[in-house]
């Protein structure tokens, strides 16, 4: 009797699609437009794309790091997608001290000794600070690395608003290594929160956070400041969700910088520096 074949065991081109797949959500690109985009951005049919996202064609390593590249990532960080999201902004609060510092967050404690120094999130950013000050009900992280900033660096503060938490967390981290310090916001109450005792020198800002329009935020933003730079944030027009004469409208009254995801990461801080420079 002959042997069937063994039993398929996860290949290859199932791991590159699992990779690849985390980079373009790490970058806020819809599930249903990923195909599309892949065809387009490595010169491929839509068959063709469609096929490798779904494990019936095998990824080239070079396929893998012109696709890592065109997002501002290397090939270790597609093939490594839990590492990619880096550090955060954070401030140290020690005693009446408050030292700036970057956080490599670990996961989520339920209980850790009164000395031993947590993250918690605040409407101003991260803050790491030993667990017995922290509030009985304030969720807490694991911390795995702590970097103290020297606070005489002037670095350009940059607010991130987007409601999906990956991409968020991943824009500040290559903002960080670009050297500009970033503070990632989730909720537009927060970020607005933030505004009242914090000021800011750019914005990264989705149009759609919730369900609602960031309009109204974007209007305020420009009121108060006629020339800090504001880069919106959207995947909704080519899905129809938004219409393009809404957006080019608000591009004519508030002067904004508009990009479609999924985000270029070093085309996002090119145009930061460059409005930077043009102040």
């Amino acid at each position: 009797m002959t042997a069937g074949p063994p039993p398929p065991a996860e290949s290859v081109p199932l791991l590159a699609v699992r990779c690849v797949r985390a980079l373009l959500d790490r970058h806020g690109l819809p599930k249903y437009r990923q195909s599309a985009w892949l065809a387009d951005a490595i010169g491929l049919s839509y068959a063709q794309a469609h096929r490798k996202m779904n494990g019936g064609a095998a990824w080239s390593l070079e396929e893998l790091e012109r696709v890592g590249a065109l997002l501002g990532e290397s090939l270790a960080e597609v093939v490594a997608p839990g590492t990619a999201q880096g550090s955060v902004s954070a401030t140290l609060r020690a005693g009446s001290a408050r030292v700036p510092c970057e956080l490599w967050l670990g996961a989520q404690v339920e209980h850790a000794k009164p000395d031993l120094l947590v993250a918690i999130t605040s409407p101003s950013g991260w803050i790491a600070m030993p667990a017995g000050d922290v509030e009985a009900a304030q969720p807490m992280h694991a911390i795995d690395r702590l970097q103290a900033r020297p606070s005489a660096v002037d670095r350009k503060l940059i607010a991130v608003l987007d409601d999906h938490e990956d991409l968020t967390n991943s824009i500040c981290a290559h903002l960080q290594d670009s050297g500009y310090d970033a503070r990632a916001f989730y909720r537009t109450a927060d970020l607005q929160a933030s505004l009242k005792s914090q000021r800011y020198d750019a914005f990264v800002i989705d149009w759609i956070v919730g369900e609602t329009s960031t309009v109204k935020l974007i209007a305020a933003l420009r009121a108060q400041d006629a020339t800090c730079p504001i880069i919106v944030l959207t995947a909704q027009v080519v899905a129809g969700v938004v219409q393009e004469s809404e957006i080019a409208e608000a591009v004519a009254s508030f002067n904004f910088d508009f990009a479609e995801k999924p985000v270029r990461m070093t085309i996002l801080s090119a145009s930061l520096a460059r409005a930077f420079a043009a102040r």
